[in-house]
């Protein structure tokens, strides 16, 4: 209980009482928004290693465009962690919900779903 009181991702301490009684399950409780590091390098390799394998970019709005970037690998601190569903939303912060995106899509998409894009494409392009 100490741990998640200081945890600087924590952003509702009041929910960890009813996150801990009921079995460390939902992470809503406690408002945690952001992804820890672990995540974004895991997410990151995960589709880099999918975009070099079919020569597109490892962003998954870059791989569907028509510009320079359609196959550009960009290194993870040019990335930002991503909610394929928003947080705002109820969107999960967790590794299932979780892409990377280059900053100018990331910037762009802020709160909205784009329709058809990056889960759907991520999915249909790369796994």
């Amino acid at each position: 209980m100490r741990e998640l009181y200081s945890d600087v991702y924590v952003k509702n301490r009041r929910g960890v009482f009813e996150y801990i009684l009921g079995g460390c399950k939902d992470t809503k409780l406690l408002e945690i928004r952001v992804f820890d590091e672990a995540t974004k390098q895991a997410v990151y390799k995960k589709q880099t290693a999918e975009a070099k394998n079919k020569n597109i970019s490892n962003c998954p709005l870059c791989a569907i465009g028509r510009d320079a970037n359609k196959t550009k690998i960009w290194e993870l601190r040019e990335m930002d962690a991503d909610h394929i569903a928003a947080w705002g939303k109820g969107g999960a912060t967790d590794i299932k919900n979780c892409q990377m995106l280059c900053r100018t899509h990331n910037h762009a998409k802020g709160n909205k779903q784009p329709v058809g894009r990056a889960k759907d494409i991520r999915t249909r392009k790369m796994g």
